[in-house]
């Protein structure tokens, strides 16, 4: 597809179009695709779900690579659980759910985080002390020159909201080593897992979930609420009243409100507290 409206594929809807859009059905086609692309001189760029990414409203000039459509999923038991292999472009939230069912634990406490397990991995997602690398055990990854490589990995290869994944690669799959665990222990781990969310999270507007990344070992929250920005805005564009390392979409926000109320945090906080925020969130098509 070309020139596609990025507000349809975004959680903040917000951006506009991207200059190609393509589906790869597997990784036979993500690879020549990849190729292809290298051979034409395009610029791309991968795409999940897309819940961490803003784009401008003008645009980018890449092609946008969804994987979505890559969402093997297969369980090998093993003694204590099993060993999970799924594709980057499956769903997180479901990928936890079909564990779940299978009364297998590791990965319950990040249950609600949207997006795909290709983007967890990359960004390494964490809550409630659990984070995906902490039962990664390798991933397959397509490089930059269309080469897919198998690596095996380990929780210390991974940092808070860091992975050894390249922007510019792609997580094909990803494999898991998990424990034979409690359904019940589980679903009630879920059950307050997403009630917490619920409780905290600006649900009922679109966003982009945690705009910064903690500093320190504090959470972005707190010094967004010191910095007295509790409610700020800037056209639709809005610090969440009910947590504030949420951006929020009242209803009609463009792009660049939003970029622009992200500017405004990092100045008030860095000015008042000393604290440089780094986002956690990507911004596409923003500075060229």
């Amino acid at each position: 597809m070309k020139d596609v409206p990025m507000k349809r594929y975004t959680s903040m809807r917000v951006g506009g179009p991207a200059r190609l859009l393509v589906y790869p059905a597997d990784r036979a086609d993500l690879q020549a695709m990849v190729l292809r692309l290298n051979d034409s001189g395009i610029p791309y760029r991968y795409l999940g779900n897309g819940t961490n990414i803003i784009v401008s409203d003008d645009g980018i000039r890449d092609a946008l690579i969804r994987i979505t459509k890559m969402s093997r999923l297969h369980f090998t038991k093993t003694k204590e659980g099993a060993i999970a292999e799924v594709g980057g472009g499956f769903s997180l939230k479901r990928f936890i759910r079909e564990c779940a069912r299978r009364g297998l634990g590791g990965l319950e406490k990040l249950y609600w985080i949207p997006g795909s397990v290709g983007g967890g991995i990359r960004m390494n997602a964490g809550s409630f002390g659990q984070s995906i690398s902490d039962t990664l055990t390798g991933i397959d990854i397509l490089s930059d020159r269309g080469e897919i490589m198998e690596i095996e990995t380990a929780p210390g290869d991974f940092g808070y909201r860091e992975s050894l994944v390249r922007r510019s690669e792609c997580v094909i799959s990803g494999r898991f080593r998990l424990k034979n665990t409690d359904k019940g222990q589980l679903e009630r781990d879920m059950d307050y897992v997403y009630q917490e969310r619920k409780l905290r999270h600006p649900m009922e507007y679109p966003s982009a979930g945690s705009v910064f990344k903690g500093v320190d070992g504090q959470s972005a929250w707190w010094f967004v609420e010191k910095a007295g920005l509790r409610g700020y805005r800037i056209g639709d564009a809005c610090v969440s009243d009910r947590h504030t390392n949420f951006i929020v979409n009242m209803g009609h926000a463009k792009a660049r409100d939003i970029a622009a109320l992200i500017g405004k945090i990092k100045d008030e906080v860095l000015a008042k507290l000393g604290v440089a925020l780094e986002e956690e969130v990507e911004l596409w098509g923003f500075n060229g």
